[in-house]
């Protein structure tokens, strides 16, 4: 029984270190966002509200198309960024990233983040407007933009 426990133990701990459950509470991950944003010259509550919908600020967030953490970035995205999605700085730093280089490519908060959610070639293929399957995650995200400037983040 000793064995078994401490083999249970040795897994928990484990998947605890692997998962990235250590990554901070979500108060810490809510202030590495903005200090990493303030730092590229990206606004805080956009980034904010963009990690608050991928993931609610959980670094041990995947989902079902295999994206990892904060900002949900797929393998390919990290490793084009040379960055480590599964490291909280790393995927907080590719999230910013990208959306700032989507806001660049797109001149517009809504169909940067339209971008971010569907990528850029959809909303190119959509004249430069956002897709209508986005619409739905833009407005969450444009709603919990003006919350944070409202509390002046």
């Amino acid at each position: 029984m000793r064995i078994f426990l401490r083999g249970l133990l040795s897994l928990a701990v484990f998947c605890l270190i692997t998962c990235n459950v250590f990554a901070g509470t979500t108060e810490e991950v809510k202030q590495n966002i903005i200090n990493q944003a303030k730092s590229m010259g990206v606004e805080p509550a956009i980034v904010l509200s963009i990690a608050k919908t991928e993931s609610g600020f959980n670094q041990a967030a995947r989902s079902g198309y295999g994206h990892i953490g904060v900002f949900q970035l797929s393998h390919s995205a990290a490793k084009h960024m040379g960055l480590d999605p599964y490291k909280l700085d790393d995927n907080i730093k590719g999230g910013i990233t990208y959306y700032k280089n989507m806001y660049e490519r797109f001149g517009s908060m809504e169909l940067a983040v339209a971008a971010f959610n569907a990528g850029p070639e959809a909303v190119r293929r959509n004249n430069n407007s956002i897709p209508k399957h986005s619409q739905k995650f833009v407005n969450r995200i444009m709603s919990d933009y003006k919350y944070y400037k409202s509390l002046g983040i």
